[in-house]
């Protein structure tokens, strides 16, 4: 430690590092847009469901469209589940209802109005995530991985 004038200074402090810029946050109709500039990508909150997109350029969708997302994502839901319960029981000992949380991808939506409702972070999930992929009310795609 090195004592300066009256500060303390400790030479593990990081004395010639930078702060760490805070990410950037734009607000479009009263939804906060943040940008991560760590993993490069948009995300946002909309009526208690997590958004995001890893798109350079990010294209918001109305609020329209994005109820829109929601109510076909909610109509969606049990078949989801149904695959769900299915394909956890191949994977061991993971169960549905574990703390899983469920967000919707964006990244197409502007080019082919698909969005993905991802579902990952279950307790008995470790990293498992299962993506659904939705265009004109149906499932057109199921991917699972870890």
């Amino acid at each position: 430690m090195l004592r300066r004038g009256r500060q303390l200074l400790d030479h593990r402090m990081g004395l010639f590092s930078k702060t760490p810029k805070p990410n950037p946050r734009i607000t479009v109709e009263g939804i906060e847009i943040d940008f991560n500039r760590n993993h490069e990508w948009w995300s946002f909150t909309y009526k208690g469901t997590e958004f995001c997109s890893f798109e350079h350029s990010f294209e918001l969708p109305s609020k329209a469209e994005l109820d829109a997302i929601l109510q076909m994502a909610g109509s969606l839901r049990p078949e989801m589940r149904t695959r769900l319960q299915k394909g956890l029981a191949e994977w061991g000992d993971c169960k549905l209802d574990d703390g899983e949380t469920c967000s919707v991808d964006l990244t197409d939506y502007a080019a082919d109005r698909t969005f993905a409702v991802c579902w990952s972070g279950g307790g008995s999930w470790g990293d498992l995530g299962v993506e659904f992929t939705i265009k004109g009310q149906a499932i057109v795609d199921e991917v699972w991985g870890d």
